[in-house]
Order: C-alpha cells, then structure tokens, then sequence
C-alpha cells in the first residue's frame, strides 16, 4: 500500500505585498483639509494678534510716562508729539495724569498740568519728577531733568503720596508742588537744601 495521498498539494499561500501607491489614513490627499485648518489658524492668530499689539502698546494710560513736546511750539493747544518711555528715562518729561473723553473735559484745578491733543487722544499731562533729582524749565514750560550742580534752580527734595494738610509735609525752606490728580506733593528746594 502506499502512504502516498492522491489529493492534491495546494502551494503554500503567498501575501502579495501591498502596492506603494495605495492610499492611506496619512496620505497627502487626506491631509490637505488639515493644512489648510492650520495656516487659516495661524492666520487668525497673527492677524489678530498684531491687532490687539497695534492697539494696546500704542494707547497710553495713567501713570505712564512720555516724552511730549507740542509739534509747533507756536501752537501749545494744537497737537503733541508724545512717545512712550520709562519712568527713569530722561526724556520722560512727562506722566499722564488723566485721560479726558474730550476737548472740553477740564484737567484737575490744583497742580500744573498740560492739557493735550496727541491724535485722537485728549490727555492732561504732568510733570515727570523725581525725589532726589534737579530741573530746569526748558522753552516749551516742561521740566528738564539735568545733573545737580550748584547752578541747579529746583530740586525735588522730597516726593509725599496723597495730600496732606498744606504747609505739613515738607521740610522748612522748601515749597510743596501739589497735583490732586494723582494725589502727589513734591517738595522743591534748591540744590544744596536736604
């Protein structure tokens, strides 16, 4: 007898590779929709993001200090020039004291204040001084920062926050500049007094 089967022998199943050009979850054609979702984004962003920088770093507000000179020195109720800077920079001459709505809004009664136009903004300005340092009016009535010599006309001796009684806060010899807006006295004495 032979051990040998009459049926026949199927080869062994082969997997053909899958071809290279068939499309999948990740193919290019899948994934444009989503390239097109992210640069609208990124579109969104930048453009609203330049938006919100143009308008938020170029507003000023109270407390800020600037630079601020009248376009025609002529002309000290017609436009300003007015340029953001730091506290400490010398060509801060100015603070923003308040913001007024409009052209009739008054600035504060007690203190010397500037009020001006700088585009569409209405604003009153203050002097920009600082304990410890000298000034002298240049020209255009603002208070220049200079170094202290013996030549010195002002010198703020001491700054006091909030408005005490007249006649209180300074040391003998000097006189208090007083701004209700914000509520500030700065004691002015010449070089030399402490």
């Amino acid at each position: 007898m032979s051990t040998e089967s009459t049926d026949p022998v199927e080869p062994p199943a082969t997997v053909a590779p899958a071809p290279e050009d068939a499309e999948t979850d990740e193919s290019p054609k899948n994934n444009n929709w989503l390239k097109f979702v992210i640069v609208g984004v990124l579109a969104v962003v930048l453009v609203g993001g330049g938006v919100w920088a143009l308008t938020a770093l170029n507003s000023t507000k109270v407390g800020d200090c600037v630079s601020a000179s009248p376009k025609d020195v002529d002309k000290p109720d017609g436009e300003w020039n007015i340029s953001s800077k730091g506290c400490g920079d010398a060509a801060a001459t100015h603070k923003v004291a308040k913001v007024l709505k409009s052209a009739e809004d008054p600035c504060p009664d007690e203190g010397i204040y500037e009020q001006m136009k700088s585009g569409s903004d209405f604003m009153c300005l203050m002097p920009n001084l600082a304990e410890g340092n000298c000034y002298t009016s240049s020209d255009d009535g603002a208070f220049k920062k200079e170094a202290c010599t013996t030549e010195s006309p002002v010198k703020i001796v001491k700054k006091v926050n909030g408005l005490p009684q007249e006649g209180t806060a300074c040391p003998e010899g000097s006189s208090e500049l007083r701004f209700t807006e914000p509520a500030e006295v700065y004691c002015m004495g010449v070089h030399g007094d402490s």
